[in-house]
């Protein structure tokens, strides 16, 4: 069996989703995801930004699921993010931080704002009044 991959993106707005989200969209099986069908299907869901390979520990955790999919969204307008991209980022990129270098997170990264920014020209970052960064 080959690898499984997992796809970033922004989900689509539309009849059923309402709120803004990064979507990460992990592939739990190959033939339904990689056919016209489940690829038809990752498009209505969100507009794909970056692919990347599942780590091992990954894909064990994919065989023992039911779908061909399996979706985790950051909703951007919602507690903790409050709005903030930059915010929205650095999650996604602590989530990733067992099983993907550092260097590829900031291609993700990179690739997310580029595409977030493009779709939202007129975005600005929210101003905080006190923000503490442990490191």
């Amino acid at each position: 069996m080959g690898k499984l991959k997992v796809y970033y993106g922004w989900a689509r707005i539309g009849g059923v989703r309402k709120k803004r989200a990064l979507s990460v969209m992990f592939e739990n099986e190959m033939l339904g995801c990689r056919s016209e069908r489940g690829q038809r299907c990752l498009r209505t869901i969100q507009d794909t930004v970056f692919e990347r390979y599942q780590t091992d520990e990954e894909m064990d955790d994919g065989k023992r699921q039911n779908r061909i999919f399996t979706e985790y969204s950051l909703f951007l307008d919602e507690r903790p993010i409050n709005g903030s991209l930059e915010r929205c980022l650095l999650i996604n990129s602590e989530s990733d931080k067992n099983h993907v270098s550092k260097a590829v997170r900031e291609k993700i990264a990179e690739a997310l704002r580029r595409a977030f920014m493009l779709a939202n020209p007129g975005y600005k970052e929210p101003s905080s009044q006190l923000e503490l960064k442990f490191e």
